[in-house]
């Protein structure tokens, strides 16, 4: 099944291995590196319905976090799946938002270095057919 994906990475180098892994595996990656280019995008696609279907978000960016973007945007995307990744996730500060917020939709978090192929299982698993 191809998704249409928002990836959102600063390291450069991983952002294209991911999106060129991704594209090959016949989905539409659109990657950016900042969390401003990614809310940019995210109200843009809110505006005229070409919305994503999973958000690849990074934890750490220099710009923001990842969870702060979940938390800005996931209830407006209901059915948008949300994955975090982070070499130093902090499950805490998902807690905390969930505490505030318990209408956020469940996300899956990753731990960096990710695996390519271990990504794109997780593509192919359910919830994600």
């Amino acid at each position: 099944m191809q998704h249409h994906i928002l990836l959102v990475e600063d390291d450069a180098e991983l952002r294209r291995e991911m999106r060129e892994y991704l594209t090959r595996r016949s989905h539409d990656v659109t990657a950016v590196e900042t969390i401003a280019e990614a809310r940019d995008l995210l109200a843009r696609s809110r505006a005229t319905g070409d919305t994503f279907g999973v958000v690849l978000c990074d934890l750490n960016l220099g710009d923001g976090n990842g969870i702060d973007l979940f938390v800005e945007f996931a209830a407006l995307y209901p059915s948008c799946h949300w994955i975090l990744m982070s070499g130093d996730p902090d499950p805490e500060r998902l807690k905390a938002a969930r505490r505030r917020l318990p209408e956020l939709p469940p996300c899956t978090i990753l731990s960096k270095p990710v695996s390519l192929r271990s990504l794109a299982a997780l593509f192919s698993a359910d919830p994600w057919k």
